[in-house]
């Protein structure tokens, strides 16, 4: 089977699992936005920067790591050791670096708080702790089954944590828990779908290992890191914080909010599809060169692209009525955030970003990947400071929008 015949065999198990996730997904956004209202709306994206943040500082390149040399590994080392080995100390990093900053949110959150000027947030301090720790497990464990290309397990265990979400989401509104409610709905869900990835991927950690070579191990995941680091200021989340910061409304943080989210939420089709296509492209050019890595490339990026460009093309036509469907009448401001949101997601699809970086990691190419990123976030932020004080939310998702086609 060649690599771009295993990308479309798995596509269609995760093209099936995320229309099945993303319906839930959408029920969840629905209930949750309509419950919060704009005000607590934008406060909730307000306290996700915290853990969404933190979860940056603590991946040191672990998941990059995985998706890269895992699959090289396997190839090289037929009885799978190397792979053990490389996963088991992996895991066993990832938890000791989480405790460690559960410990840093726990005593530096105050000084965050007062720098956005929202100290009344400190209430928060323990369900955020959980929170991240919940996301930052998540994070390593999924990418290993992405890896792994066990897609129908892993589309299984996303369902179920979905569904269980929805649960929660539903009984804590009913007991009236408002933002923490929804926090902890998803806290619970995670708890459940993480233990359901340790158990079925025990034998991807536990048994025989041989140490690897490190080669360029080392180089990739602060490399990686750094990338991860720097590209903060590409995120939603740092626009969210800088809104905060020059005392944005919370109503149109909560607008902004519900722009992205539902522009990333409605190309579902692509997620998951950038990890594995990581590892295929890994194994392709550790097989068979440069030349038929790029043949691939195209392939996936026009594949990608056909899926969800005309997606995109939905939401900047339909932005007012797919607002008010979704949300009601009381969101509706929101529609032409979400036309100029979604016209650069697509232009930025099209030209194929989602797999650039991945390319580079693969070719050996990343210092080419960093200055990309240091530019991007640079001219991000940069953007914030001159467009957030004059037109506020929507200069904002401007600002983030032309840095999204700038890094084409």
């Amino acid at each position: 089977m060649t690599p771009f015949q295993k990308f479309i065999s798995n596509i269609s198990w995760t093209v099936l699992g995320k229309i099945l996730v993303q319906i839930l997904l959408f029920a969840i956004s629905i209930l949750l936005t309509r419950y919060l209202g704009k005000k607590n709306l934008g406060d909730y994206a307000t306290l996700l920067v915290i853990p969404v943040f933190i979860r940056l500082l603590n991946s040191f390149g672990l998941e990059t790591l995985i998706n890269a040399k895992l699959p090289a590994l396997n190839i090289r080392d037929s009885s799978r050791g190397e792979g053990r080995y490389l996963v088991g100390r992996l895991l066993a990093l990832r938890f000791t670096t989480t405790v460690m900053f559960c410990v840093l949110i726990y005593y530096c959150l105050p000084y965050y708080l007062s720098l956005i000027h929202r100290p009344e947030f400190i209430e928060f301090r323990w369900v955020l702790i959980f929170y991240f720790a919940a996301i930052t497990i998540d994070s390593i464990l999924s990418t290993l089954f992405m890896t792994l290309l066990r897609f129908k397990v892993l589309v299984k265990i996303e369902s179920l944590g979905a569904f269980l979400n929805l649960i929660f989401l539903i009984i804590f509104i009913r007991m009236d828990y408002g933002i923490y409610g929804v926090l902890y709905a998803y806290i619970a869900s995670l708890v459940v779908t993480n233990l359901s990835y340790l158990i079925l991927s025990w034998d991807q950690y536990l048994g025989p290992t041989k140490m690897p070579k490190c080669g360029d191990m080392k180089h990739l995941a602060w490399v990686s890191y750094g990338i991860t680091f720097l590209g903060f200021g590409l995120m939603t989340q740092s626009d969210v914080l800088l809104m905060n910061f020059f005392k944005v409304d919370g109503g149109e943080i909560g607008l902004y909010h519900l722009a992205t989210g539902l522009t990333g939420t409605m190309v579902f089709l692509l997620s998951g599809v950038a990890p594995m296509a990581l590892s295929l492209f890994s194994e392709t050019f550790s097989k068979d060169g440069l030349e038929e890595l790029g043949k691939l490339y195209c392939k996936i990026v026009g594949f990608s692209s056909y899926l969800t460009v005309p997606i995109y093309m939905f939401c900047v036509f339909n932005s007012g009525v797919l607002i008010n469907f979704i949300y009601g009448s009381a969101f509706e401001e929101a529609s032409l955030a979400l036309v100029i949101f979604a016209a650069f997601a697509g232009i930025q699809t099209a030209l194929g970003n989602n797999f650039t970086v991945s390319t580079l990691y693969v070719i050996h190419k990343r210092n080419e990947a960093i200055r990309t990123t240091i530019e991007g976030s640079v001219l991000n932020i940069g953007l914030n400071f001159l467009l957030i004080p004059v037109f506020g939310m929507l200069g904002a998702i401007t600002a983030t929008g032309i840095t999204m086609v700038y890094m084409v």
